[in-house]
């Protein structure tokens, strides 16, 4: 692993603190505005990236879209990926070669993030063709394929064709950290629940990990992954255990301390823990248009979902995990009760979800960080 320090500033540290938590009191919101509260957040809030570029938040109580971007419709590839924390939604475009940051609450843009495009102190030529050896900026070379935000929202996480995942503090926009792993590109990634490591699965069916300042920690060749991970997500309750997803007939659950696989279980296209960690939720491998819902230690089936009329590319649980949120390529995102299956709403969006999120309860996920760095697991 090759880590890129950004010039002339100290050299990058992730996390930030001593501590070893990237969510300490220090790093909180000084002025969380409403829609950051746990009360306004909890079961209601649904962010989604789209196949034709646009990002779209709704109220899921009422169904009613709140806003709506097209964000990253100007580009021959338009798929977007979201992820929300907080007062923030981000969004990258498989066109585009940075991040976008918007305000929750109206939609407007907030950031945008560091390009190569001979702007704002980049000294490359355009057209773009390649980075100038001696250009300051820090920022991806080709197009983004993941992003995941730090438990507490104070970092974004992004993963991109160049093979480059970099770090950025997602208020300032800077980049903090920077590693390479061979070109390989990062199609999934995951912050652990106390924000000292992060995890990417790969396109070449591996997955790396790292911990603090970007200094590789462990990579597990998956060979049970004979295609590229589309999925990966750390346990909100468990520090090391990890649940990974393809476009196999398999997800793997993983012990990263010692790099174990602990157990395959059935399912295909995305895997994601319940809070609780108890449950993961991941598309039936028999009827890819299904959800299902398997016990996290056993594997045993629990629930099957059905409704959508088409594969299913990606699910959320809701930040109390009484509800799951599924994007299809049926252009719906369906709610479903996640302890009896039962539809709750069917919302049409009219173009693929490759991505869906609930809004995040940052009160909640820095009290559960807190909690791990301090040893209380």
């Amino acid at each position: 692993s090759e880590l890129g320090r950004v010039p002339h500033r100290p050299p990058p540290r992730w996390p930030l603190r001593q501590d070893r938590s990237a969510c300490s009191p220090a790093l909180l919101p000084r002025s969380p505005s409403p829609l950051a509260s746990a009360k306004a957040w909890r079961a209601k809030m649904l962010v989604l990236g789209l196949y034709c570029g646009g990002v779209m938040l709704m109220d899921e109580a009422i169904g009613v879209v709140k806003w709506e971007v097209k964000a990253h419709c100007g580009t021959t590839d338009r798929r977007s990926r979201v992820a929300i924390a907080g007062k923030f939604v981000a969004s990258v475009g498989l066109g585009d070669q940075h991040w976008t940051l918007w305000n929750a609450a109206s939609g407007a843009v907030h950031r945008v993030g560091a390009k190569h495009d001979g702007t704002a102190g980049c000294i490359c030529t355009l057209p773009f063709r390649s980075v100038h050896e001696g250009c300051p900026v820090v920022a991806h070379t080709a197009g983004l394929r993941s992003l995941a935000f730090s438990p507490c929202g104070q970092r974004l996480a992004t993963g991109g064709l160049d093979g480059a995942v970099i770090v950025w503090d997602a208020e300032s926009g800077e980049a903090e950290t920077r590693v390479e792993h061979a070109k390989i590109s990062a199609w999934s990634l995951s912050f652990s629940a106390d924000g000292t490591r992060l995890a990417s699965g790969n396109a070449d069916g591996s997955i790396t990990v790292w911990g603090e300042g970007g200094v590789l920690f462990r990579t597990i060749n998956a060979s049970a992954h004979n295609v590229l991970v589309s999925s990966v997500h750390f346990s909100p309750t468990h520090n090391t255990r990890l649940v990974s997803g393809g476009a196999g007939s398999e997800i793997h659950v993983w012990d990263v301390e010692s790099g174990e696989k602990i157990r395959s279980i059935a399912g295909r296209a995305f895997a994601r823990f319940s809070p609780d960690g108890r449950t993961i939720a991941t598309a039936s491998v028999a009827r890819p248009s299904d959800v299902n819902l398997v016990d996290a230690e056993s594997g045993a089936l629990l629930l099957s979902m059905t409704g959508h009329q088409a594969h299913v590319f990606t699910a959320s649980f809701s930040v109390d995990g009484s509800k799951l949120a599924s994007g299809s390529r049926d252009g719906t995102c369906r709610v479903w009760d996640s302890s009896t299956g039962a539809l709750l709403r069917t919302i049409e969006v009219g173009s693929t979800i490759f991505s869906v999120f609930w809004g995040r309860d940052w009160v909640m996920d820095t009290q559960r960080a807190m909690a791990f760095a301090m040893g209380h697991h």
